[in-house]
């Protein structure tokens, strides 16, 4: 009876670990081939996919000086606890193509009010930025104690 016990407890054990260890680490190997020190300015201009390579940190503003309807590609960065992009800026009107890459943990990014929702690291959504104004976007795979700070602004002007 002794053994039994012993059994399920070290089964249960290994169940939670496991559960717990995909929260905090990233086995994903796949490369992340950004180089360069973006400061987080996207400078796409009309009709064209702006450059955006580098750390992608803070604000993501895109360059369409005559108006919505051109095209704009951001790549977020994800870890525990943040996004490397508390806010991204698009004009209304623009294509938007959304990468989100795990840097560390495992991690989703959704804006509900464009019905996004990527949960695969290196997934893509796209969508057309038709609505003005400021969205949230948040992680959307629950990653631990600081998953409720995982959240953003989409800005469509």
């Amino acid at each position: 009876m002794k053994i039994r016990k012993l059994l399920m407890i070290a089964a249960l054990a290994v169940t939670v670990m496991g559960t717990a260890a995909g929260c905090g680490s990233s086995n994903d190997n796949d490369a992340n081939n950004n180089t360069g020190a973006n400061t987080g300015t996207n400078t796409g201009t009309d009709n064209t996919v702006g450059n955006n390579a580098g750390t992608n940190a803070g604000t993501n503003t895109g360059g369409n000086a005559s108006g919505g309807g051109g095209e704009k590609s951001f790549t977020v960065k994800a870890k525990n606890f943040e996004f490397d992009q508390p806010e991204i800026r698009v004009k209304q009107g623009d294509k938007v193509k959304i990468t989100l890459n795990n840097a560390e943990g495992f991690h989703g990014f959704a804006i509900p009010d464009f019905n996004v929702d990527i949960k695969e690291n290196n997934g893509t959504a796209e969508f057309t930025a038709d609505k003005a104004g400021e969205h949230e976007f948040q992680c959307s795979v629950v990653c631990g104690a600081g998953h409720s700070k995982m959240v953003g602004k989409l800005i469509v002007e």
